[in-house]
């Protein structure tokens, strides 16, 4: 009994080596995280223009540019077209890098890695040449898109695309899930290869179609992965910025406005930096919500 007791009583020794090899880690994410943020937000609590810039010191009004901001229709309008853009793009790139994974599994080796070269191509894009592509495409002057169209038999000759903004951010919206189907591409092909080809195959020998395949055993076994993509395609696409900005020639008209567009114009086309740290605070509580949110779904599931 006493050696039973001695054994259980016993405290588990904490090693403190994998602990200091994390610090310096920890500590460089503090400094270039931490402080800009702390910064952002005392910044939020003060009224900051160009007449606190030459005084030097902003003054502090707590929590009146938040009150003033979520009290703003405009902002409540800006948040739910960047939600509802965010969703549109996210919903795309994923539905169609799955799709595209799939069809990998069943092309020839050959074809497939010339599919794996221009997908890392396309990865390997800077940013602002994709855009500047893309803009060229359904240019004003000159379009590709509208000489085809005009060669269907449609006149329309110097058609500006961005006149409506639903054709507007389908193309802005397009160019962003382009961008991306590389990296969720390649990522649900990579964990499709993984799936064990036994369990498949006895599926199907108990007579189960591709469907109920697909929703019983692949689909279960790459939720991790799907969840990880669609936290990480949230992040980046409701923070898109530059897309808006180079499509539009810098002067986006308040119908194309985001909650990253709004935020720069509040803080540096109007100089109201005070209000445009407050959205931006905004911008990271909403984002650490849905990134939350998927982080549990993920914790759960490997409970299970």
């Amino acid at each position: 009994m006493s050696i039973g007791q001695s054994s259980i009583s016993k405290p588990r020794k904490i090693k403190p080596w994998p602990y200091l090899l994390v610090t310096p880690s920890l500590v460089a994410l503090g400094l270039i995280l931490g402080y800009p943020i702390f910064k952002l937000f005392s910044l939020s609590l003060e009224r900051y223009g160009l007449s606190e810039i030459i005084a030097g010191k902003g003054v502090f009004v707590g929590l009146g540019n938040f009150i003033e901001i979520l009290t703003d229709k405009e902002f409540w309008t800006i948040l739910e077209r960047t939600l509802f853009f965010t969703f549109g793009m996210v919903t795309i790139s994923i539905i169609v890098g799955a799709w595209l994974a799939h069809l990998m599994l069943e092309m020839h080796p050959k074809i497939r890695n010339v599919l794996n070269l221009v997908l890392i191509l396309v990865w390997a894009m800077p940013q602002l040449v994709s855009i500047s592509v893309w803009r060229w495409l359904f240019s004003f002057d000159f379009s590709i898109v509208t000489a085809l169209v005009n060669n269907l038999g449609f006149e329309m000759n110097n058609h500006n695309y961005f006149v409506n903004t639903i054709s507007g951010f389908l193309i802005i919206g397009g160019c962003v899930a382009w961008g991306a189907l590389p990296f969720i591409t390649i990522s649900i092909y990579a964990a499709l290869t993984q799936v064990p080809k036994d369990l498949i195959e006895a599926a199907e020998i108990d007579g189960a179609n591709s469907r109920q395949v697909f929703r019983n055993i692949i689909f279960p076994m790459l939720l991790p992965v799907y969840v990880i993509l669609i936290s990480l395609s949230t992040i980046w696409d409701f923070q898109v910025f530059s897309h808006i900005w180079i499509f539009l020639d810098s002067r986006p008209s308040a119908e194309y406005y985001t909650i990253a567009i709004y935020a720069f114009q509040k803080s540096f086309g109007l100089s109201e930096y005070g209000k445009g740290a407050a959205i931006s605070i905004v911008m990271i509580i909403a984002l650490i919500g849905v990134t939350g949110y998927y982080l549990r779904q993920m914790m759960k599931m490997g409970d299970e």
